[in-house]
């Protein structure tokens, strides 16, 4: 349906004009949105009850049209639909585009979480400017229970957003840190395009600190005599050798360290084959879901050869990772730059990224990636741009941060809850904040209250406390704000990925595209 006239210029002007009789209050039109398709006009407005998508024409068309709404006849036949689960459908199927897709073949992806679901504008005025695909879409369990939401009105959000922008190039929507396997069924459900498998409390940590008479007992116990042999066969008397522009990796496995592999990974790569085959299953074996595996909220650098073991068997296995997220060595906390010896994170991401592109050319993936400006360089050049960098809550960080400029008052409330809240918000995440350095602020003057979302301890306070935030009195607040100063939002997003794509290395457009 897209296709068929939707590259036709419509004016503000235009539409403003039909909308004249339409007892809304109209606040504003997006006028990227504007499209004429089958004799039809269709465009998203934002009224004082918020946003609309409004159809124009022919009344016989409008009642053939698959949107849901009220009509109106004057001056001009006008429907008014809202956003509702069943009109989010029909915008899919009339704008393919506005649907996710798979996205991590393409070299770079950057994964956008928007835990308002009034970021994508802004995370796309930034991707618009550079050879990157978006993930816009990315929530977790997690998040999804902080904020009240659930992952169709994740996708939602996103995909108004896109109409909205007409962005037309595709976007991912991640299932993010899912951890079992009836998440990940709600997840698809729900439509998403990628899954990220967290395997981290599948991994039997244990094995890598047992003495060497532990091992060999608990292996004889618990691990299956044919698939002993099997692995055993897979890692021993092998020499894996990885040729780099910077240097080799050659890898071989001491049987011992193979069989605390075994120890370590057994129950993890059932349960990676379990999701795996589910999600053939619900795509019918088409290649149409990214699929991560995740390892990297656990507290033990992930090694080369742990990277590698876990490649191998999962290849045996038939499982096709699209991206790995290891353990890398450093401390990558929320909101905050890379923490840790420059030094050693390249020497250990030069290996992963051996591995990756060498054995099984999937890419890597960078959890907690936002602000890491001290290491980005070095991701972009190591990895030549094949990666995908995740972020979620440094958007959020530039909401609190438009609040702070534009609603000092609401700040200053914000501020208190989210103190009383820390306490609390810090089981769900790990980050090291010092709240005695975070200032008075009786003592602060409005003007001097922006240079608070530049100091560590006040970003990590806001970012971990986010959920406290917008479940509180404060939620309407926080959203009329943002609403009201939704360009200026926008602007500071843009600003923001900018920044990180730049320093990524990441090749500019020539051109602004659709």
């Amino acid at each position: 349906m897209a296709s068929n006239e939707s590259n036709q210029t419509v004016s503000e002007a235009e539409l403003s004009k039909q909308l004249q009789g339409v007892p809304l209050h109209i606040v504003r039109i997006y006028p990227r949105s504007l499209k004429r398709v089958n004799g039809l006009l269709y465009g998203l407005v934002r009224s004082g009850q918020g946003k609309r998508l409004v159809v124009v024409g022919n009344k016989d068309l409008l009642l053939k049209d698959p949107f849901s709404g009220k009509i109106y006849a004057d001056p001009l036949p006008i429907k008014i639909c809202d956003l509702s689960r069943g009109n989010t459908l029909s915008l899919m199927n009339c704008f393919p585009f506005t649907k996710p897709v798979s996205v991590l073949g393409f070299p770079t992806t950057l994964g956008l979480g928007d835990r308002l679901g009034l970021a994508t504008p802004g995370h796309l005025r930034a991707i618009r400017k550079f050879k990157v695909r978006p993930v816009l879409a990315q929530q977790s369990i997690r998040e999804n229970h902080q904020t009240g939401r659930n992952f169709e009105e994740v996708i939602a959000e996103a995909a108004w957003s896109v109409f909205q922008e007409d962005y037309q190039e595709g976007y991912g929507a991640d299932g993010d840190h899912l951890k079992s396997l009836q998440e990940v069924k709600r997840a698809l459900e729900a439509g998403v395009s990628m899954i990220t498998l967290d395997l981290s409390e599948k991994l039997n940590l244990g094995a890598l600190t047992l003495p060497r008479e532990a091992i060999e007992q608990r292996f004889k116990q618990e691990i299956d005599p044919g698939d002993a042999e099997v692995l055993l066969h897979l890692f021993l008397d092998k020499e894996f050798q990885f040729k780099g522009n910077h240097g080799d990796l050659i890898v071989h496995f001491k049987e011992e360290e193979v069989k605390r592999h075994i120890l370590l990974f057994q129950q993890a790569i059932d349960f990676a084959e379990e999701v795996y085959q589910a999600i053939q299953q619900h795509t019918g074996r088409r290649s149409l879901i990214d699929f991560e595996i995740s390892i990297d909220e656990i507290p033990v650098p992930t090694s080369s050869k742990t990277h590698l073991f876990m490649a191998i068997a999962l290849r045996h296995r038939g499982v096709q990772m699209t991206s790995l997220a290891p353990r890398f060595v450093g401390e990558f906390q929320k909101g905050i730059d890379y923490r840790g010896e420059v030094a050693s994170f390249k020497d250990q991401f030069y290996h992963h990224c051996l591995i990756s592109q060498h054995y099984g050319d999937y890419k890597l993936s960078i959890h907690s990636g936002s602000d890491k400006f001290s290491i980005l360089p070095h991701i972009g050049k190591i990895s030549q741009g094949k990666i995908h960098l995740k972020t979620a809550g440094t958007s959020w960080l530039e909401a609190v941060r438009l609040i702070n400029r534009k609603a000092p008052t609401l700040f200053r409330e914000m501020v208190q809850l989210a103190l009383s809240a820390f306490e609390d918000a810090s089981a769900y995440y790990h980050v090291i904040t010092n709240l005695p350095n975070f200032p008075v602020l009786e003592e602060l003057m409005d003007r001097e209250l922006p240079d608070l979302l530049d100091q560590e301890d006040a970003r990590q306070l806001f970012h971990i406390t986010y959920g406290f935030l917008l479940r509180s009195n404060l939620r309407d607040q926080i959203f009329k704000t943002l609403t009201q100063f939704e360009d200026d939002y926008a602007s500071l997003l843009d600003n923001h990925f900018q920044k990180h794509l730049d320093y990524l290395g990441i090749e500019r457009r020539d051109r602004i595209c659709r």
